[in-house]
């Protein structure tokens, strides 16, 4: 019994001691980040074909010739039936403001489709196609890569190893050293962004097109023993 108190007390003495000295360890805090930009290996390109008519029937069928035509097209670029992805098509009353009245003006049919353009080169043709028709607007471009995960991965060791370089030199300047690392945190994965950039042309001064160039990016908080 006697044994079971004085490792009892013992204990009670030993945890708080711990707990005072986990409280009192030196951390330093600091952040890094690594960015990076490559050309894209393919595009989705988003589109809206929507037609109005005086009748549902009517939209129905110009939406289908339209869908048709522009797959005939596509394909002859070099996009096959199964890059031409199709939402089901909507179908509804379209209506507009006049001297302060909802007027009903006729009824749409509308359909959502990606295009995936596998090969980054045909981009331009795919435009060039798609400013033939009024019916077709275009929501949005993202450009991708296939090996995208890779190089994100790439990107976050060499955050990394930024953000352990510099608590190397302001613990040096303070004439300390890092130790162990008591946490890593990711800082805003909306930081990878894939974007149209545009560079200049050093040969005419102007400005060029990159289609499809992506930065990517990656930032992180590291926090380090400084003993």
């Amino acid at each position: 019994m006697k044994l079971i108190k004085i490792s009892l007390l013992a204990l009670i003495f030993i945890l708080p001691i711990h707990a005072y000295a986990a409280q009192n360890v030196s951390k330093i805090t600091v952040t890094g980040k690594s960015e990076t930009v490559v050309d894209a290996q393919y595009a989705i390109i988003n589109l809206d074909i929507r037609h109005v008519r005086n009748e549902m029937n009517q939209s129905h069928d110009e939406l289908m010739k339209t869908i048709s035509k522009l797959t005939t097209e596509l394909e002859k670029i070099g996009l096959a039936d199964a890059d031409i992805k199709k939402s089901l098509i909507l179908q509804g009353q379209e209506y507009s403001w006049e001297k302060e009245s909802r007027v009903l003006k006729g009824y749409y049919s509308e359909c959502l489709i990606d295009l995936y353009v596998k090969d980054i080169n045909k981009i331009a043709a795919v435009y060039k196609e798609l400013a033939n028709y009024r019916s077709i607007t275009i929501n949005g471009t993202e450009y991708k890569r296939n090996d995208e995960f890779d190089i994100r991965k790439t990107e976050f060791e060499k955050a990394l190893q930024a953000a352990k370089k510099k608590a190397e030199y302001m613990s040096r300047a303070l004439y300390r050293k890092i130790g162990k690392v008591y946490s890593i945190q990711e800082v805003s994965p909306e930081n990878y962004v894939a974007a149209n950039l545009y560079e200049k042309d050093k040969d005419s001064g102007g400005v060029k097109a990159g289609f499809g160039n992506i930065k990517i990016s990656a930032m992180v908080v590291v926090e380090f023993e400084l003993e």
